[in-house]
């Protein structure tokens, strides 16, 4: 139990707790604003300012104010109570703002062609400016209050409350990214932590009711630049140290800025990433202000003694690139060595957490003492109680200044190392300036060892170690390699404001990656890649849906392809590509020849903005938008996955026009498609889910269902080069790729009770990160697809039935049509990677031909009814109606099968209705069968229960299929199979009933 011993040490606990709820605004106001700013490089740097800055005003107003204050805790009990009255009502102040802002005041008063906005910025700053003012005042009003209690040992406290105000934001960078936010939301934490406030607020009030008396500290004369010596050198002293301060909070976020894009590249660019650095950087500054704490008050020179800090601080910094070198290897390392699972990302977390910590505890240890140090020397000067507020407010303004230095200058001319190697001068410099104003006047100029070991090292790891680009774009943390392979090469590398890009040839496959992680890639041979049937589906999908399209626009520039392929449509007549980081437009630029028309044709423009404020601003509408940005689990991107977003894309679209809408299957779980599918369905409640390799395309058309593919595209002239490569024939190519319509798949994705995205309510951009590590895939539409029986095609209008496989064949030829039919399938089939076995399949034709036209003279029926099945389950179903019936009548119509029992017929006349997508049929011979054998559970059983349950249901026969399907688990089905389609056909039976029953 914590003892206190002196009457000030009750507001170390406050402080501490004022540190963990002060953090906790930091992540949450910054999640909102930039739902409304975006996430583009020039609104990260107003989130900074506006925050970081009204931290600084509210410091100054302390300052000005210090010596006039009676009661110092008093008033910080009244800010925290203003604090937390505040942040009751900011959400629904925000939602009204921002609303007002979209609908009136960026239309009204922003120029659509360029992101800078001055009246959004001012309207985020009077949203965000008074609680940051408020918390501005904290730190100086507590230490006042503490100064006053006792002023034995103002260093000290003055340092233990530096070191407790930060571990309590530690505390609360992680309790906000892993606890609050995924369980209460934006809202709900907001409120949280408003709570917070109100408690500290009224223990602060408490503990004020006998006030301190003014704040009296001798001053004391040290050896050195401590003691005057001359009139005016404390005023001179103070300019210095204040200039110390500024220099050093600039150096620190320059540090920051660099970590954090270095790190990205280690450890990924996700949320939960960003705020593992976040809390490392400010665990580093907590740790280097306990250190400090009971040692500062006997130093004997405190300006010698910061000025070694600086120097050891930037040496630090500059030493942080070999470290970084090495953590690519460490990560790989722990990638072979964990299982990608739950626990698994436990230690990759800690792990994680451990590499921030080893590149950014040195030099952030020597951050966390420069202002304790420079307040506690300015605490015995004639300011006082007033540099509390002066050295907490130029720090601020310094780290204000270092990020729109890094951010907007540096990271671009010079690059994250270059960025980091500047901030280690300065602090190596700001050293040397205080050694060299500490010699007594006259005397020669003398370089002390600490000084010469901080410039030689600066010098060594800026001529000998660099970041090899073959690492940083390795994408160790998916991949688990940390260097790119030997025959792989960079040919462009570049740090951008928001992001490191680079394109690396892989062969014959040019990719573009960012942060590490590829965003695209294309074949520059002969041969197309998946790659290329996603970003081309993006432009043909929409285009088909609606082919009179005038208009245009394309979230994510990636490879620039989609762009080009849209082009290829002589009725459009403007394009729009909205990409929010130039250094990707650049890159892309080495897919040349294959996207030229992204580039060139002059009806594509090319927009830098953040998709959310350019369509708020903007007062065009589009009759097409095509949304491709990065996976969601990358920071900032799962907002363009949420339903508020697509409410802003639903205003910017024209009468019927077609949202095309990318989604990756892999590194993500149901549940989080689920989330996406949800959030676009409160908006677009009627769309269709099309199936592009691992990836999906959901096509939603405003103000209705989105119709059907239209072949008219597949004319455009301009179109054919790229159809030919792909090798898409015609529409049914396309049309056979649909899943289904959310009119049926939702009963599917409903049952998971997983709240729609939302801005406030961010679900996948939690979940995502944790998908991404444990490698989860959403196999759940691919084994709908591949189904034994055609249920999709049945019961969900949005499917299409497979096209023609090819010319009639005769009955003698029966025996090829299955094995041509798979070939065929294997070739176009949606989902590549699960191609059906060509080799037992021809097996069982052949039997099931020799059965046919031999009957028991070659093989039994009982020996033939298994082949018979196999061809049922893995042919029929990816067969168009009318090449299936032609599969199935050699069979049905042979002597064979008129000679068998009504027992036995019933299987091939199982399997015939079933080829014929009759419902009704399959109902009736599918129950009589199950009838006669409630005990069985074995594959013709699954297969007789599915098709009579999918007939059902095909007739609209809810309740009977429920009815079966209860009895199904005991009956007729084994443990563990095709739970998928089982909860899919239990959904539907689930819904309201309505006949489904339609032949394609």
């Amino acid at each position: 139990m914590l003892e206190l011993r002196r009457r000030s040490d009750p507001l170390l606990i406050l402080f501490l707790v004022s540190g963990f709820g002060g953090l906790i605004y930091e992540a949450i106001w910054t999640h909102y604003l930039k739902l409304f700013l975006g996430h583009a490089a020039y609104a990260q740097t107003v989130v900074l300012v506006v925050f970081i800055g009204g931290l600084a005003l509210g410091a100054w107003i302390c300052a000005r104010l210090a010596q006039r204050l009676r009661n110092p805790l008093r008033v910080y009990a009244l800010v925290e109570v203003s604090i937390g009255l505040l942040s009751m009502v900011f959400h629904p102040l925000f939602v009204a703002a921002t609303d007002w802002g979209y609908a009136s005041l960026l239309p009204a008063a922003c120029d659509h062609a360029t992101s800078f906005c001055v009246p959004q910025w001012l309207l985020a700053a009077l949203l965000l400016l008074p609680q940051s003012v408020l918390l501005g005042t904290t730190f100086p009003l507590v230490s006042s209050a503490m100064l006053r209690m006792d002023t034995t040992r103002p260093g000290h406290d003055v340092a233990a409350l530096y070191f407790l105000n930060s571990l309590g934001a530690v505390f609360g960078v992680l309790a906000a990214a892993f606890v609050l936010i995924p369980a209460l939301g934006l809202p709900g934490t907001m409120k949280f932590v408003a709570c917070v406030n109100l408690l500290l607020g009224a223990c602060a009030f408490l503990l004020s009711r006998d006030p301190p008396t003014a704040l009296v500290i001798q001053a004391v004369a040290a050896p050195g630049a401590d003691a005057p010596d001359a009139p005016g050198a404390e005023r001179r002293l103070l300019r210095i140290l204040l200039a110390t301060a500024f220099l050093t909070g600039l150096s620190s976020f320059m540090y920051e800025i660099a970590w954090i894009r270095m790190l990205s590249l280690v450890l990924g660019a996700s949320t939960h990433s960003f705020e593992i650095m976040l809390a490392s950087f400010i665990m580093g500054l907590a740790l280097g202000g306990a250190w400090v704490r009971n040692r500062i008050d006997a130093v004997a020179d405190t300006v010698r003694y910061l000025a070694r800090v600086q120097l050891a601080m930037g040496a630090a910094a500059a030493l942080t690139i070999p470290v970084y070198v090495g953590s690519f290897d460490m990560m790989a390392w722990l990638l072979s060595s964990v299982e990608r699972n739950s626990g698994g990302f436990i230690l990759f977390s800690v792990a994680s957490t451990a590499i921030a910590l080893a590149v950014m505890l040195p030099a952030t240890f020597c951050a966390g003492m420069t202002l304790p140090l420079i307040t506690s020397r300015l605490l015995r000067s004639p300011s006082g109680e007033r540099s509390l507020g002066l050295v907490y407010a130029v720090n601020t303004l310094g780290s204000i200044i270092g990020v729109i230095i890094a951010v907007h200058l540096l990271l671009e001319w010079i690059g994250v190392r270059g960025t980091l190697l500047v901030g280690a001068a300065v602090d190596v410099g700001l050293g040397l300036f205080l050694i060299l104003m500490l010699r007594p006047r006259g005397a020669p100029v003398r370089f002390p060892a600490e000084v010469v070991g901080a410039i030689a090292a600066l010098v060594a790891i800026t001529v000998a170690f660099d970041i090899d680009p073959r690492r940083s774009a390795s994408g160790v943390f998916r991949t688990g390699k940390a260097l790119l392979g030997s025959s792989d090469k960079v040919v462009f590398h570049r740090d951008g404001k928001t992001a490191t890009v680079d394109v690396v040839d892989h062969g014959q496959v040019r990719a573009i990656r960012t942060n590490g992680k590829s965003d695209a890639a294309i074949g520059m041979g002969d041969a197309a890649i998946s790659d290329e049937y996603t970003m081309a589906l993006l432009a043909i999908l929409p285009l088909g849906h609606q082919p009179q399209a005038r208009t245009a626009a394309v979230i994510g520039f990636g490879s620039g392809m989609s762009t080009a392929v849209l082009l290829a449509s002589p009725r459009l007549e403007r394009v729009d590509t909205i990409e929010i980081e130039p250094a990707m437009v650049d890159g892309a630029r080495l897919f040349r020849p294959r996207v030229e028309a992204a580039y060139s044709d002059p009806r594509s423009r090319i927009v830098i903005d953040d998709a959310k404020s350019y369509f708020a601003r903007g007062r065009q509408k589009f009759d097409i938008i095509v949304s491709e940005p990065s996976n969601p689990w990358v920071s900032g991107v799962a907002s363009l996955f949420t339903q508020e977003f697509y409410q802003r894309l639903d205003a910017a679209m024209n009468d019927g026009a077609v949202l095309a809408q990318w989604i990756h299957t892999y590194d993500m779980d149901t549940q989080t498609l689920a989330a996406i599918l949800g959030a676009m369905a409160r908006t677009f409640p009627d769309f269709i889910v099309y199936a592009v390799d691992a990836d999906v395309i959901v096509i939603a058309r405003k103000g209705g269902a989105p119709g059907t593919f239209q072949d008219e595209v597949m004319a455009f002239p301009a179109m054919q080069p790229m159809l030919k490569r792909l090798r898409l024939a015609n529409g049914d190519d396309i049309r056979r790729r649909a899943v289904g319509s959310w009119a049926s798949l939702s009963s599917y994705f409903g049952r998971l009770g997983v709240p729609a995205n939302s801005d406030y309510f961010p679900i996948v951009d939690h979940r995502a990160s944790k998908t991404r590590f444990t490698r989860e895939r959403v196999t759940d539409l691919m084994e709908l697809q591949d189904a034994k029986v055609p249920m999709l095609e049945m019961l969900d209008p949005g499917a299409h039935a497979p096209g023609r496989t090819g010319p009639r064949l005769s009955g003698s030829d029966w025996e090829q049509r299955p094995l041509w039919a798979v070939q065929d399938i294997m070739a176009t089939h949606a989902w590549a990677d699960a191609p059906a076995p060509i080799k037992p399949l021809e097996v069982s034709a052949r039997l099931a031909r020799l059965w046919t036209q031999h009957c028991k003279r070659e093989i039994s029926y009982a020996q033939a009814l298994p082949h018979f099945l196999a061809l049922a389950e893995q042919v029929t179903p990816h067969l168009h109606p009318d090449d299936a019936r032609q599969l199935w009548a050699p069979v049905t119509q042979s002597t064979c099968a008129r000679a068998l029992s009504d027992e036995e017929r019933a299987w091939i006349d199982l399997f015939a209705a079933s080829a014929a997508r009759d419902g009704a049929a399959m109902a009736r011979i599918g129950t009589r069968i199950l009838d006669r054998d409630r005990v069985s559970r074995n594959q013709g059983s699954e297969y007789a229960f599915m098709a009579s349950v999918t007939g059902l249901l095909c007739l609209g026969e809810n309740e009977r299929a429920r009815a079966l399907m209860a009895a199904g688990t005991q009956s007729w089905l084994r443990p563990g199979i095709a739970k998928t389609e089982l909860a899919y056909l239990y959904g539907l039976a689930t819904s309201p009933p309505r006949a489904r029953c339609r032949v394609a």
